[in-house]
């Protein structure tokens, strides 16, 4: 943007040059309309002699081109420094992401760990077909009844 802002403002200058050898004259009618001219009005309108600052010389124009390439040099220095930041941060963002997912796969093998030693035997996890068979509870047999005759 800096560019295209010192492009325009070279050619500007470059335009203004050639009207700055001629007098610019400002007049207002009786109505109020402004009107800017290189020829005195000639009625009885009001009429201003307006100044004009003359263009820049070569050394202002060749100080400004010098100081506008120090600026998009620096401009292009802090674009990468601004990458070289970025890539870091996420370098740093994915180490943590890593560091997280460890430590959660280390909390569940943890709490697996500590859930196996408080479950009731019977009801732990094995893989398919490796069940152990659950032994029935003993029940007391009736006694038998004495048989009349």
């Amino acid at each position: 943007m800096i560019k295209i802002t010192t492009q325009f403002l070279v050619f500007a200058l470059v335009c203004t040059t050639n009207s700055y050898a001629d007098d610019i004259y400002k007049s207002v009618d009786e109505n109020g309309k402004v009107t800017y001219s290189a020829t005195p009005p000639q009625n009885n309108e009001e009429s201003t002699k307006v100044d004009i600052t003359p263009p820049p010389s070569k050394e202002d124009m060749a100080a400004a081109k010098e100081l506008q390439e120090k600026k998009q040099e620096t401009a292009d220095m802090l674009d990468e420094n601004r990458q070289q930041r970025k890539q870091m941060i996420s370098e740093e963002n994915k180490l943590k992401r890593e560091r997280q997912k460890q430590s959660q796969i280390q909390q569940q093998a943890e709490k697996n760990n500590n859930d196996q030693d408080n479950v009731y035997p019977y009801y732990q996890r094995y893989p398919a077909g490796n069940r152990p068979i659950r032994p029935r509870p003993i029940r007391p047999r009736p006694t038998p009844m004495p048989i009349r005759r």
